[in-house]
């Protein structure tokens, strides 16, 4: 074991010898492994501080990283409802969906028409939306009253 920890290099460091004396401790000597506790590593660069009791919190140094990178919440600038959420185009969501849009429907026929989703104008794409829920409606109720009346036979 020891020519193997000399060999690669890993005398001075306490975790490859930590490592090496867990999975292979010498038979001869009968000694315990040289720590039980692996020190825990920071992929953050920072490596953890014990507390005075010992215990090491590794994931001390994640929370920080997550509670830096969290978006800042973006004032509303072009519309009069500052004290909504912002949405879109730096205004709220109904200011957005009346005034924020600038294209145009294409896969309608109203073509002079805002663009509301897919393509299509508000009237058409509601119009499509209402229409593919009422048909899965429908195949879930004739499904549901043949399953019936196959059970009551």
């Amino acid at each position: 074991m020891k020519n193997l920890q000399t060999d690669l290099g890993l005398k001075d460091l306490n975790i490859f010898a930590s490592m090496f004396s867990l999975l292979s401790p010498s038979l001869s000597s009968q000694q315990l492994p040289a720590s039980l506790n692996l020190p825990a590593l920071s992929i953050f660069g920072e490596s953890p501080t014990p507390e005075p009791d010992g215990h090491i919190h590794p994931f001390e140094s994640f929370v920080k990283v997550m509670d830096e990178s969290r978006r800042k919440a973006k004032s509303i600038t072009a519309c009069p409802h500052t004290e909504r959420k912002h949405y879109a185009k730096n205004m709220c969501n109904n200011c957005y969906h009346r005034l924020g849009r600038d294209k145009q429907a294409w896969a309608c026929p109203h073509e002079d028409r805002q663009h509301y989703a897919k393509g299509k104008c508000q009237m058409c794409y509601l119009q499509h939306y209402h229409k593919s829920r009422n048909t899965v409606r429908r195949k879930g109720k004739k499904i549901t009253k043949f399953n019936e009346v196959k059970s009551n036979s």
